[in-house]
């Protein structure tokens, strides 16, 4: 069996405009600096035939020195993407068409005030550079399959789409786990005819990160003029495109005792976020320098 420290395939290609950039800086505990940046780039890909346009949030972060003294690459880079020009600098005509690369999906969950765990992803880079490349916005992801069903929508009548819950063996041995969704019709088929759960699968996908608006109506009365409401729903999800035949042969899969370890404690360490979450704060002692006449 694959040892469970070997990190998976786990590799994000993103090509297209670069839309904004946030940056921010500070001390390490060890006394070098770091810069991060958080950008965002607009991609147009086709999903079945139809296109799309998605905006990719993609994070970096780098010390200016490693751990041995030396330049940090990382630290060069995210200089160099202070130079570039962004849509919201320049337009989009003149703005940079940027290619990310090096760059690989992690968990990224937080848990809200009531206990509850939200799930997400998130997409890190240590390398940036300008290209005239076509969009692109795709992953190639090795997944220990966890768990595949049918994707329900608000009133519980099956999408057509195949929700696939992956886990992803990071550094160390940790495990990530995120959602895949397949949606054209005749990869759902095949996959469900030869993918099992316990396999180690290598995919291919396209990333999503889009909005979509839904009207409904205001009302449901019998009199009068409807009054339609439009509201928009954020997506972000990654669509398995393509991928092997079947589960990688016993050498190179992921033993299935080795991955419940691992979700193990990543399950205790949500279960400690969430009791940190619920847990009362300490209350800030008040100030007796502005009050107001109404308390």
């Amino acid at each position: 069996m694959k040892d469970i420290n070997v990190q998976a395939t786990n590799k994000i290609n993103i090509i297209g405009k670069l839309m904004d950039v946030s940056l921010g800086s500070g001390t390490l505990s060890d006394g070098r600096k770091y810069e991060r940046a958080t950008l965002t780039v607009r991609v147009k890909q086709t999903f079945g035939g139809r296109e799309e346009v998605s905006e990719v949030p993609v994070s970096m972060f780098a010390a200016q020195y490693t751990k041995n003294n030396k330049s940090n690459p990382g630290y060069e880079q995210i200089q160099n993407l202070k130079t570039m020009k962004t849509v919201q600098n320049v337009g989009m005509d003149q703005a940079d068409t940027v290619r990310i690369s090096g760059a690989q999906i992690r968990e990224n969950n937080f848990v809200s005030k009531s206990g509850q765990l939200i799930n997400g992803w998130q997409i890190s880079t240590s390398f940036i550079g300008t290209t005239s490349a076509a969009d692109a916005a795709t992953f190639t992801e090795e997944l220990f399959i966890m768990d595949m069903h049918d994707e329900m929508d608000r009133e519980g009548d099956p999408t057509g789409r195949l929700v696939i819950k992956g886990g992803i063996v990071q550094y160390g041995g940790k495990l990530d786990v995120l959602e895949f969704i397949v949606e054209q019709p005749e990869a759902v088929e095949f996959i469900s005819r030869n993918w099992n759960v316990n396999d180690t699968i290598t995919t291919v996908g396209r990333i999503r990160v889009t909005s979509q608006e839904e009207k409904s109506s205001g009302s449901s009365s019998s009199w009068g003029e409807d009054i339609p409401e439009t509201t928009t729903r954020f997506v972000r999800e990654l669509i398995i495109t393509k991928g092997d035949d079947e589960g990688h042969e016993e050498e190179f899969a992921y033993d299935p005792a080795d991955i419940k370890k691992a979700f193990n404690v990543r399950k205790a360490l949500i279960e400690q976020m969430q009791v940190e979450a619920t847990q009362p704060k300490p209350a800030a002692q008040a100030s007796t320098a502005s009050k107001y006449s109404w308390e």
